[in-house]
């Protein structure tokens, strides 16, 4: 039994702008691109989050971890409510001559390692020095560029991915008052 869909898993194909740049990036192919993007693509993975711990801590100390960590909830919330709702399917399902440089699978509109990286990145830019925001940036960018050159996803994935991980980094700045007060209350009660 098919299932009656209001959203087609196929309408980000019919935004003209977004299938034009996929291919002119997505089509553009280098050796050294593809071995880069091969290995750093995986910094886009939550797995990586040790990694990345330690600069938190060293620029923020513990309200710079809470702050990531909070914000870090709110991206991992909202991607699969909209990721599911949407469940958009990958730019190798709906066209032809697609560079594929790695697996995917699940859905792919908004892309979740877009959303991650940018999450990193507005969280640093609460507590970074301008060379350390500016690294984070690049990493940022170079991650959501890397989505649509492996053929994993369509440039709109990347920009609301994008969007969501700034929104989640600010949010969790306005969040961190009332999450930091919890946690001492939660904190204060076992130490009673």
């Amino acid at each position: 039994m098919s299932e009656k869909r209001i959203i087609p898993p196929n309408w980000e194909i019919k935004i003209k702008w977004n299938v034009r740049l996929f291919k002119a990036v997505n089509s553009r192919r280098s050796p050294y691109l593809d071995k880069f993007y091969r290995y750093f693509f995986r910094l886009g993975k939550s797995y990586t989050l040790p990694l990345f711990l330690p600069v938190f801590f060293i620029y923020g100390k513990w309200e710079a971890l809470i702050h990531l960590t909070t914000s870090l909830l709110l991206t991992g919330i909202i991607m699969p409510v909209i990721k599911y709702t949407f469940r958009h399917q990958r730019p190798s399902k709906l066209l032809d001559d697609v560079y594929l440089l790695e697996p995917v699978g699940f859905k792919s509109f908004p892309s979740a390692d877009a959303a991650y990286a940018f999450t990193l990145f507005s969280v640093m830019l609460f507590y970074g020095s301008w060379w350390i925001i500016l690294i984070m940036l690049v990493y940022a960018l170079l991650i959501g560029y890397g989505r649509v050159y492996m053929g994993a996803h369509f440039p709109l994935d990347v920009i609301v991915g994008s969007f969501i991980g700034l929104s989640a980094g600010i949010c969790g700045y306005f969040l961190l008052a009332p999450v930091e007060s919890i946690l001492l209350d939660i904190f204060s009660n076992f130490q009673h």
